[in-house]
């Protein structure tokens, strides 16, 4: 049930977020040679990432109030970690402070891409043993 919702809300912003992406250039006027669809690919699999990292905290804090196991504690702070790492390399939070990646083609999205698997596996387990 929740998985599903998860993939719902998945397909409702991904859309979204690609139309942001085209209306806003992710790399300065006059360098192109670039392709558009990787920083676009980039911006809707970070956000999954982040939308999915705080679900998967959410879970983590409550199995720790429940339990107060220190193990949990060590996979807060590592979700609190990958949390930071899926913000930070959001192209629209890079562009707000003026940074704009050039020149990395599908290495430009790849991280994010096996950043969102590692958080599937995480969150598949989380639902599995819940």
């Amino acid at each position: 049930m929740r998985i599903a919702f998860l993939l719902v809300l998945a397909v409702v912003v991904s859309p979204h977020l690609l139309q942001i992406a085209a209306a806003q250039p992710m790399f300065p006027p006059g360098m192109g040679g670039d392709y558009p669809m990787y920083y676009s690919m980039k911006l809707v699999m970070s956000t999954l990432n982040t939308i999915l990292l705080l679900v998967l905290l959410a879970m983590y804090v409550s199995a720790y109030r429940e339990t107060r196991s220190e193990f949990l504690v060590g996979l807060i702070i590592f979700d609190i970690a990958m949390l930071f790492y899926a913000v930070s390399s959001n192209p629209l939070i890079q562009a707000h402070f003026g940074f704009r990646a050039v020149g990395l083609g599908p290495f430009a999205m790849l991280p994010d891409l096996f950043s969102l698997a590692a958080v599937i596996v995480l969150l598949v387990q989380a639902f599995r043993y819940r």
